[in-house]
């Protein structure tokens, strides 16, 4: 065989191997791309919600579709905290948790001053901040279609009407509770107190506290939810700092509580730089989010497999729109902290 004949084969079959490279490479991106189907909306002490297309996975990066702006900056570290005074206020707010309402129209967000605004998805339309309570953490929609906003000043839980825009209820559980959820039945619900790193059991028909569940690897947690066999309630426990505020020597986590038992029945430990705050749960069973703090410059939305209980991808929220367009967070020590998420799985 001539040199030349070989040396067209051997560009042939390259160009081959290329285009098959090329090829298998874009279908496991296309592949990756549409394992998830949803906008996910994740508040933060900046006063704004960084806003991700689920189908692409990809960092947002544009200021004014990346984000939805809603107040001014503020953190929860600041202010009354579990009855106790911290740093001084220096702003109005910064958003900390919503819920989707009418469909997936709207949005209530609410703030840590202990407001609560709407804002309209399609119009962009946001009405004024509503006084409700002091220092709010996550923002639930409850079986009942109100919104469950959990206090992190007075340790209450207000109930808030969407329709009617106004407080229907409120009950005092702990110190400074940051979630709420629910067990199938409605019998229990279980909520969250930050601080003090214990969960609540609550007589959802009394609403009266009838245990108490704590565990060494509580130490400070956030947000909570409900898995999807309804049967094992997941608690964010990124345990920044130790009993008393002082700080944190335990490992990031999730916590995991057997409902039916009321025990402990897992630790799934975590990177140190993915701190969780919130969780959502895919539709399909197979997989979880986690709104994530890192604690540098940067919060992400991290997906973990349900079966493996590992992290198998990670999304930066806050690095590609601040380093893009030159914005310094000046609270929380220069570090970007997320919150509450929550995803609209029909768009």
């Amino acid at each position: 065989m001539k040199k030349k004949t070989v040396l067209v084969i051997a560009i042939a079959v390259i160009a081959a191997i290329t285009f098959l490279t090329l090829s298998e490479k874009k279908t496991v991106e296309a592949a990756k791309k549409s394992a998830f189907k949803g906008i996910a909306y994740i508040a933060g002490h900046g006063g704004h919600l960084a806003v991700i297309d689920l189908s692409k996975m990809e960092p947002p990066t544009d200021i004014e579709k990346g984000r939805i702006v809603i107040t001014e900056a503020g953190s929860e570290m600041e202010g009354v905290i579990a009855g106790m005074e911290f740093e001084k206020v220096k702003k109005s707010g910064g958003t900390h948790g919503s819920a989707l309402v009418e469909g997936g129209k709207k949005l209530v967000v609410g703030l840590l001053n202990g407001n609560v605004v709407t804002y309209d998805l399609k119009t962009g339309e946001k009405s004024k901040p509503m006084p409700v309570g002091k220092k709010f953490c996550d923002a639930v929609v409850g079986p009942d279609g109100n919104i469950y906003l959990e206090d992190m000043a007075d340790g209450h839980v207000y109930v808030w009407d969407p329709k009617g825009l106004k407080v229907v209820d409120k009950f005092p559980v702990g110190k400074a509770v940051c979630g709420i959820a629910w067990t199938k039945g409605l019998d229990k619900a279980y909520v969250s107190d930050m601080p003090q790193g214990i969960v609540y059991v609550i007589d959802w028909k009394t609403k009266k506290t009838i245990k108490e569940i704590k565990d060494p690897e509580m130490t400070f947690i956030h947000q909570i939810k409900m898995a999807p066999d309804k049967r094992h309630l997941w608690v964010s426990a990124p345990n920044e700092f130790d009993p008393g505020l002082k700080p944190g020597t335990h490992k990031s986590q999730i916590v995991v509580i057997d409902t039916k038992t009321d025990e402990v029945v897992d630790h799934i430990v975590l990177p140190d730089d993915v701190r969780p705050h919130d969780f959502e749960f895919a539709p399909d069973g197979k997989s979880v989010l986690l709104a994530a703090r890192t604690y540098k410059n940067d919060s992400v939305l991290a997906v973990m497999d349900l079966k493996t209980k590992k992290i198998t991808e990670k999304v930066s929220a806050c690095y590609g729109c601040h380093s893009k367009y030159g914005i310094e967070v000046r609270i929380d020590q220069g570090s970007p902290l997320l919150c509450g998420i929550v995803v609209d799985w029909k768009k």
